[in-house]
């Protein structure tokens, strides 16, 4: 999976990028087959005026889902981005659920519950 990793305000060092690629990796993995493309977002909101101020945005394209966002401002960028990360994994938890309740009610689409 091929996750394009952008920082704004401050380097992005290798340990960041080694986290981003292993958290967001192992919360998406088991719906590799449906992403087209992750976009993750890191961002220093206040420079060095300190604060909550460390902001990972995951922007996940999914195959016939749409596109999934989520979004955790934290003191700490690591713990940023481990609830950045869960956010998504729940939210294309959801988008999944949602589109297959919906195939499954579709009596068009092959393998579909038919009521009589």
């Amino acid at each position: 999976m091929l996750i394009d990793i952008r920082a704004r305000g401050f380097a992005l060092t290798d340990a960041i990028r080694r986290h981003v690629e292993a958290r967001v990796g192992a919360a998406l993995g088991p719906f590799a087959s449906r992403v087209l493309t992750v976009t993750v977002r890191l961002q220093d909101i206040n420079a060095d005026h300190g604060g909550a101020d460390k902001r990972c945005g995951i922007a996940v394209a999914l195959r016939r889902h749409g596109l999934e966002i989520a979004e955790a401002v934290n003191a700490d960028l690591y713990a940023a981005i481990d609830e950045a990360a869960n956010r998504m994994r729940q939210s294309v938890i959801r988008a999944a659920k949602r589109h297959q309740a919906r195939e499954r009610r579709n009596s068009q689409r092959a393998g579909a519950l038919v009521t009589l």
